[in-house]
């Protein structure tokens, strides 16, 4: 059984920087906006060959990593999609040239 928690707060307020707290074996981070994570030590805790580190944006692709880590990574008991506005922003930007009713049938298909 899952459970969600998402933590909201101003820039700067310290989201991000609460990721140095958790458990590195345990803890996995989809980094939504590629940028370094903001506290000292975080690439050598949280990379690709550590096996618990990836960075996308796209809907699909974080579908599939969070299935990947259900499915394999059993030692994963926590997962950060960090900076997940920038997902929002991102689908707003790439559907910028659809018009009105293609968005829709695009939607249901």
């Amino acid at each position: 059984m899952s459970q969600f928690a998402i933590i909201l707060g101003r820039s700067g307020s310290g989201k991000s920087t609460s990721i140095k707290n958790l458990d590195p074996s345990t803890t996995f981070v989809i980094n939504c906006l590629g940028k370094t994570l903001p506290f000292r030590n975080s690439l050598n805790m949280y990379n690709k060959e550590a096996g618990n580190y990836a960075k996308t944006y796209k809907y699909d692709n974080i579908l599939k990593w969070l299935d990947h880590i259900d499915k394999t990574l059993t030692s994963i008991t926590t997962c950060v999609i960090e900076d997940s506005t920038f997902i929002m922003r991102e689908e707003f930007f790439d559907r910028a040239l659809e018009r009105g009713y293609d968005k829709i049938v695009k939607f249901f298909t």
